[in-house]
């Protein structure tokens, strides 16, 4: 159970993250908003069950403040 489990949390972290990406392209206009995202974005990030697979690099830095 403890691989799938960390399979699925990957899996929808990735999700959620891409969606961030989208939200952050759509609102770039809006410093509050990209503020916010960004904030959620590195909290997403976080959830993980150990250190952060390769691909959440790109993330990281998008998320940055």
């Amino acid at each position: 159970m403890g691989m799938f489990s960390e399979i699925a949390t990957e899996a929808t972290i990735q999700a959620i993250v891409a969606e961030i990406k989208k939200e952050l392209t759509e609102n770039q206009d809006k410093p509050d908003a990209v503020a916010a995202l960004k904030k959620l974005g590195r909290f997403a990030l976080t959830q993980f069950e150990w250190s952060p697979p390769d691909w959440a690099r790109e993330y990281q830095e998008l998320f940055r403040e």
